[in-house]
C-alpha cells in the first residue's frame, strides 16, 4: 500500500529512476510456471532421446562396473565421467530453461540490465530493518502464496494418484521400457495439471504485483511539483528569462526600424515596418511590429529617421499576423508592391513608371 499522502501516480522520471534500481513489476510465479511448462514440454518431445541416452549410460556403467579396480581415484573418475555424460544428455533441457527464464523476464519488464541490486547496502545488514522485513505484510503474503501452492500440489497429487493407484501396484512386474512409459505418462499428467493451476495463480500474482508496485512508487503532490521544477526550471526564473528574451527581441526589432522602407499603420493601434532588399530578399519582409504603445514607438522612430508612414488598416492587420522576419504571403504581393512603389516615388529612388511595371510582374520578381 502507498504511504499516507502519496496519492499521485508516479511520473515517467520516477519510473525511470526506480527501474534503474531494479525495482519493477515482476512476478516470480510467471518465471516458475513458464520454466516448468518448458521442461515438461521438452520431456514430452525429447523424452525418448533422453531416455535412450540415460539407458545407454546406465547399461554401460553396470556392464563395466566390475572391470574397474575400485579405489578412491577410479571412483572419482567414474563419477566425473557419469556426471559429464549426464550433463551432455540434459544440455538441451538446461539451455531451453535458461532461455525461457530470460524471455519471461523480458516479457514482463522489457530488456534492461542493472547491477544496482547487487550493490551492498547498509539496510541489508541492519537487524532492525531485517526484523521489520520478516514480519512485513509482503513476507506474510509470500508465506501465504507458498502454503497455497503446497495445498494445490497436494490436492492434484492426491487426485492423480487416486486414478492410477491400481497400476502403481503392478509396476514391479513391468519391464524397464513399460515402467518408463507409465512413469512418464503419470508424471506428465500430474505436471500439466499443476502447470495449469499455477498458470492461473501466476496471472493473479502478476496483477497483484503490478498493483503493489504502482502503489509503492506513488508520489506526494509536493514531490510532483518539485520534480516539475527540476525538469522545467523554477517558474519565477523561467518568467525572468522570458522577459529578458522579449526585451532583447524588442531591442533588435527597434534597431531594425531605421532601415525599414515603410511603416504601415491601422492608423492608431497597429504599426508594421516593412523592408525589401531587391538583391537579397525574395519578397518584402516584416522587420518590426507593435500594437498600442509599441505602435506609437515604431511611428515615432520612423518619423525621426524620415521613414514614410502609410495608413492602410486592412493591410496593417494582415501584416501584424506575421512573425518578425517573415516574408509577406503571396496574396499581399500586389498591395504591398503598390505601397512600396508609392514610397520609392516619394523618396525619388526610382521612377514610378518603372516600379509599376515591376509591380505587374511582382510574383516573378519576388520569387527570384
Amino acid at each position: 500500500m502507498a504511504e499516507p499522502g502519496r496519492t499521485e501516480s508516479a511520473t515517467p522520471k520516477k519510473r525511470e529512476e526506480v527501474r534503474k534500481k531494479g525495482q519493477v513489476a515482476r512476478s516470480l510465479e510467471i518465471n516458475s510456471v513458464l520454466n516448468l511448462l518448458a521442461v515438461f514440454v521438452l520431456l514430452k518431445i525429447f523424452g525418448g532421446y533422453l531416455f535412450d541416452g540415460i539407458k545407454t549410460l546406465s547399461v554401460h556403467f553396470w556392464k563395466n562396473i566390475f572391470l574397474f579396480d575400485l579405489n578412491p581415484d577410479t571412483i572419482n573418475q567414474i563419477i566425473f565421467f557419469i556426471l559429464i555424460r549426464f550433463l551432455v544428455i540434459m544440455l538441451p533441457v538446461f539451455l531451453i530453461v535458461v532461455l525461457i527464464g530470460i524471455l519471461s523476464n523480458i516479457i514482463q519488464v522489457g530488456f534492461f540490465v542493472t547491477f544496482e541490486p547487487l550493490k551492498p547496502q547498509i539496510d541489508n545488514i541492519n537487524p532492525a530493518k531485517g526484523f521489520k522485513r520478516i514480519f512485513s505484510r509482503r513476507a506474510f503474503i509470500d508465506i501465504g502464496k507458498t502454503a497455497f501452492k503446497i495445498l494445490i500440489i497436494m490436492y492434484i497429487l492426491y487426485s492423480v494418484v487416486k486414478k492410477i493407484i491400481n497400476d502403481i501396484f503392478v509396476t514391479p512386474l513391468m519391464d524397464i521400457d513399460s515402467l518408463f512409459i507409465f512413469s512418464a505418462s503419470a508424471v506428465f499428467s500430474l505436471a500439466m495439471k499443476i502447470i495449469i493451476a499455477f498458470l492461473v495463480f501466476a496471472i493473479i500474482d502478476y496483477v497483484y504485483q503490478k498493483w503493489e508496485f504502482e502503489e509503492s512508487i506513488k508520489m506526494t503532490k509536493q514531490e510532483v511539483k518539485d520534480e516539475l521544477k527540476q525538469l522545467e526550471g523554477d517558474p519565477l526564473i523561467k518568467a525572468r528569462i522570458r522577459n529578458i528574451q522579449r526585451e532583447m527581441a524588442r531591442r533588435r526589432m527597434i534597431s531594425e526600424i531605421p532601415q525599414a522602407d515603410v511603416v504601415i499603420t491601422n492608423p492608431q493601434h497597429i504599426a508594421v515596418a516593412i523592408k525589401y532588399e531587391e538583391n537579397k530578399d525574395n519578397a518584402p519582409r516584416v522587420v518590426a511590429k507593435g500594437i498600442n504603445y509599441m505602435a506609437q514607438r515604431i511611428k515615432q522612430i520612423a518619423r525621426e529617421n524620415g521613414i514614410i508612414i502609410v495608413e492602410n488598416p486592412p493591410v496593417a492587420r494582415a501584416l501584424y499576423k506575421l512573425e518578425i522576419g517573415w516574408e509577406i504571403p503571396e496574396e499581399l504581393f500586389q498591395v504591398v508592391a503598390e505601397i512600396l512603389a508609392f514610397v520609392y516615388q516619394a523618396k525619388g529612388k526610382i521612377k514610378v513608371e518603372e516600379k509599376l511595371k515591376k509591380v505587374d510582374n511582382n510574383k516573378e520578381e519576388f520569387a527570384t
